[in-house]
């Protein structure tokens, strides 16, 4: 059993909670909302990256409602807080301003399509597996999880820097250098959380990289 740390919460009710069928029925229908959004959006003029997003967000919708029951929670709201911050990241990017040179306005689009794409590709190689919140579950290591540890993280990362390129800003740069230390903040204390389980022990020993290959 995880034993949290000195700012966990202690509560078996709660816990139960986070292991119930119940917290994932609440978390599609809180993601319901940004499915919503994304058709609300496309029904306003048909864009690909919202077209994406839409695809993304219906499967994560149906992902929480099949995913299996985790064996270990986290119960540090702390950790809560670092994993839905960056989760949401990406409404806090300021969209005014655009990029004024061509191929990096190519470029940024071109991020942010592939990060969208990969993501989806990830959630369905999770699939009962996926999550929000730190638990364990099924360990998946198929896929891109050959080649690193978080693809997940890796691919918003990347949607994030394309929002960057696309509307170029100090404040941009500052939010983007600040969500990829509460991405490795995240990865580092989810691989603590995973490690309760043998053979993912065993697959951070084969696994080196967290985000990119040969480099970190």
């Amino acid at each position: 059993m995880y034993r949290p740390g000195l700012m966990g919460i202690r509560s078996p009710t709660i816990e139960r909670f986070l292991k119930s069928f119940a917290f994932s029925v609440v978390l599609c229908l809180a993601w319901g909302c940004f499915t919503f959004l994304g058709a609300v959006k496309l029904l306003d003029g048909f864009d690909v990256a919202e077209a994406l997003w839409l695809v993304y967000n219906a499967a994560v919708c149906l992902l929480f409602l099949i995913r299996s029951t985790p064996s270990v929670v986290d119960l540090d709201p702390i950790h809560w807080l670092v994993a839905l911050s960056t989760s949401c990241s990406g409404f806090a990017f300021s969209k005014s301003g655009t990029a004024s040179q061509t191929v990096v306005s190519a470029l940024a689009e071109g991020l942010i399509w592939a990060g969208i794409a990969l993501g989806i590709w990830v959630a369905l190689v999770l699939g009962k597996s996926y999550d929000v919140l730190p638990a364990l579950r099924h360990v998946r290591t198929g896929s891109l999880y050959k080649v690193v540890r978080h693809p997940m993280y890796a691919s918003s990362m990347g949607i994030k820097l394309g929002y960057l390129l696309r509307h170029p800003s100090l404040y941009n740069c500052l939010l983007l250098t600040v969500v990829v230390l509460l991405y490795d903040r995240r990865a580092r204390h989810e691989e603590v959380v995973m490690s309760h389980d043998a053979s993912y022990a065993d697959y951070l020993r084969r696994v080196k990289w967290r985000f990119i290959p040969r480099v970190y």
